[in-house]
Protein backbone atom coordinates (compact mmCIF):
# COMPACT_ATOMS: atom_id res chain seq x y z
CA UNK A 1 0.00 0.00 0.00
CA UNK A 2 1.33 3.77 -0.41
CA UNK A 3 1.58 5.71 2.22
CA UNK A 4 -0.37 8.56 0.68
CA UNK A 5 -3.51 5.88 0.07
CA UNK A 6 -6.42 6.65 2.00
CA UNK A 7 -8.02 3.87 4.10
CA UNK A 8 -11.67 3.22 4.55
CA UNK A 9 -13.53 1.29 7.23
CA UNK A 10 -16.99 0.91 8.75
CA UNK A 11 -18.49 2.16 12.15
CA UNK A 12 -18.15 -1.11 14.01
CA UNK A 13 -14.70 -1.98 12.70
CA UNK A 14 -14.00 1.37 14.23
CA UNK A 15 -15.19 0.49 17.31
CA UNK A 16 -13.87 -2.92 17.43
CA UNK A 17 -10.58 -1.13 17.18
CA UNK A 18 -10.90 1.97 19.52
CA UNK A 19 -9.92 0.53 22.95
CA UNK A 20 -6.77 0.07 21.75
CA UNK A 21 -5.83 3.39 23.13
CA UNK A 22 -2.39 3.70 22.64
CA UNK A 23 -3.59 3.27 18.68
CA UNK A 24 -6.56 5.26 19.12
CA UNK A 25 -4.33 8.82 18.99
CA UNK A 26 -3.44 7.69 15.52
CA UNK A 27 -6.16 6.58 14.52
CA UNK A 28 -8.29 9.78 15.20
CA UNK A 29 -5.06 11.80 13.67
CA UNK A 30 -5.65 9.49 10.52
CA UNK A 31 -9.54 10.34 10.44
CA UNK A 32 -8.84 14.33 10.88
CA UNK A 33 -6.59 14.42 8.11
CA UNK A 34 -8.91 12.29 6.02
CA UNK A 35 -6.29 9.35 5.26
CA UNK A 36 -8.88 7.26 7.08
CA UNK A 37 -12.87 7.60 6.16
CA UNK A 38 -15.04 5.74 8.37
CA UNK A 39 -18.10 4.53 5.60
CA UNK A 40 -21.21 2.41 6.35
CA UNK A 41 -22.12 -0.11 3.21
CA UNK A 42 -25.64 -0.34 1.67
CA UNK A 43 -28.53 -2.32 3.69
CA UNK A 44 -28.60 -4.52 0.25
CA UNK A 45 -25.16 -4.96 0.55
CA UNK A 46 -24.79 -6.42 3.73
CA UNK A 47 -28.07 -8.66 2.81
CA UNK A 48 -26.43 -10.42 -0.31
CA UNK A 49 -23.16 -10.81 1.83
CA UNK A 50 -25.40 -12.42 4.73
CA UNK A 51 -27.08 -14.59 1.75
CA UNK A 52 -23.38 -15.66 0.90
CA UNK A 53 -22.27 -16.65 4.05
CA UNK A 54 -25.73 -18.84 4.34
CA UNK A 55 -24.52 -20.67 1.45
CA UNK A 56 -21.18 -21.26 2.30
CA UNK A 57 -21.59 -22.04 5.64
CA UNK A 58 -19.91 -19.54 8.00
CA UNK A 59 -20.76 -19.44 11.00
CA UNK A 60 -17.48 -17.16 12.71
CA UNK A 61 -18.13 -13.95 11.35
CA UNK A 62 -19.24 -11.14 13.41
CA UNK A 63 -21.35 -7.80 12.24
CA UNK A 64 -17.98 -5.75 12.05
CA UNK A 65 -16.27 -8.46 9.56
CA UNK A 66 -19.70 -8.69 7.65
CA UNK A 67 -19.76 -4.42 7.56
CA UNK A 68 -16.20 -4.16 6.12
CA UNK A 69 -16.63 -7.48 3.58
CA UNK A 70 -19.73 -5.64 2.41
CA UNK A 71 -17.65 -1.98 2.36
CA UNK A 72 -15.09 -4.20 0.16
CA UNK A 73 -17.17 -5.06 -2.23
CA UNK A 74 -19.17 -1.74 -2.69
CA UNK A 75 -16.18 0.11 -3.36
CA UNK A 76 -14.00 -2.54 -4.97
CA UNK A 77 -11.52 -1.89 -2.23
CA UNK A 78 -8.64 -4.31 -1.33
CA UNK A 79 -9.39 -5.70 1.95
CA UNK A 80 -6.60 -6.02 4.42
CA UNK A 81 -7.25 -8.82 6.75
CA UNK A 82 -5.10 -12.09 7.95
CA UNK A 83 -8.88 -13.25 9.58
CA UNK A 84 -9.20 -16.63 7.76
CA UNK A 85 -12.92 -16.69 8.02
CA UNK A 86 -12.72 -12.79 5.86
CA UNK A 87 -10.42 -14.25 3.48
CA UNK A 88 -12.59 -17.05 3.06
CA UNK A 89 -15.92 -14.93 2.40
CA UNK A 90 -13.46 -12.74 0.45
CA UNK A 91 -12.24 -15.05 -2.04
CA UNK A 92 -15.75 -16.28 -2.29
CA UNK A 93 -16.91 -12.71 -3.76
CA UNK A 94 -13.80 -12.24 -5.53
CA UNK A 95 -13.06 -9.04 -3.11
CA UNK A 96 -8.97 -7.95 -3.52
CA UNK A 97 -6.94 -9.36 -0.46
CA UNK A 98 -4.30 -7.76 1.19
CA UNK A 99 -2.51 -10.67 4.43
CA UNK A 100 0.34 -8.93 6.27
CA UNK A 101 1.06 -11.22 8.78
CA UNK A 102 0.18 -14.52 7.11
CA UNK A 103 0.75 -15.83 3.54
CA UNK A 104 -3.56 -16.18 3.50
CA UNK A 105 -5.66 -19.24 2.45
CA UNK A 106 -5.17 -21.16 -0.48
CA UNK A 107 -8.88 -22.47 -1.09
CA UNK A 108 -12.00 -21.43 -0.53
CA UNK A 109 -14.28 -23.18 1.99
CA UNK A 110 -17.58 -24.44 2.49
CA UNK A 111 -18.90 -25.46 6.02
CA UNK A 112 -20.99 -28.58 6.81
CA UNK A 113 -22.61 -30.29 9.84
CA UNK A 114 -22.53 -33.81 9.92
CA UNK A 115 -23.36 -36.37 12.52
CA UNK A 116 -20.20 -38.92 13.96
CA UNK A 117 -22.60 -41.58 14.79
CA UNK A 118 -24.91 -41.85 11.83
CA UNK A 119 -22.93 -39.83 9.21
CA UNK A 120 -26.27 -37.92 8.52
CA UNK A 121 -25.16 -34.57 6.67
CA UNK A 122 -27.01 -31.33 8.10
CA UNK A 123 -26.78 -27.25 6.71
CA UNK A 124 -24.61 -25.47 8.87
CA UNK A 125 -27.50 -23.87 10.86
CA UNK A 126 -28.14 -27.78 12.52
CA UNK A 127 -26.95 -28.33 15.65
CA UNK A 128 -28.66 -31.61 16.45
CA UNK A 129 -28.79 -34.93 14.82
CA UNK A 130 -32.48 -35.03 13.66
CA UNK A 131 -32.15 -39.08 13.13
CA UNK A 132 -30.00 -39.72 16.51
CA UNK A 133 -30.41 -36.58 18.33
CA UNK A 134 -26.00 -36.23 19.12
CA UNK A 135 -24.69 -32.83 18.55
CA UNK A 136 -23.42 -32.43 14.90
CA UNK A 137 -19.66 -31.46 13.91
CA UNK A 138 -18.59 -29.65 11.22
CA UNK A 139 -16.24 -30.21 8.27
CA UNK A 140 -15.12 -28.00 5.38
CA UNK A 141 -15.29 -29.01 1.66
CA UNK A 142 -12.52 -27.34 -0.58
CA UNK A 143 -13.69 -25.17 -3.39
CA UNK A 144 -10.45 -24.09 -4.73
CA UNK A 145 -10.67 -20.57 -6.11
CA UNK A 146 -14.08 -20.97 -6.86
CA UNK A 147 -15.99 -17.81 -6.25
CA UNK A 148 -19.65 -17.39 -5.67
CA UNK A 149 -20.62 -16.99 -9.51
CA UNK A 150 -18.75 -20.43 -10.39
CA UNK A 151 -21.21 -22.28 -7.96
CA UNK A 152 -23.89 -21.58 -10.03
Amino acid sequence: MRSNCTCITTGLVFEEISHIQEKFSVLESLISSNRVMILEPNEETVKMIKSVITQIGETRLSDADISIIALAKECNATLVTDDFAICNLAKTLSIKLLNLGTKGIKDTRKWNRFCKSCGKGYPPTQMICSLCGNKLRIRFKKLGYKTIQDQK
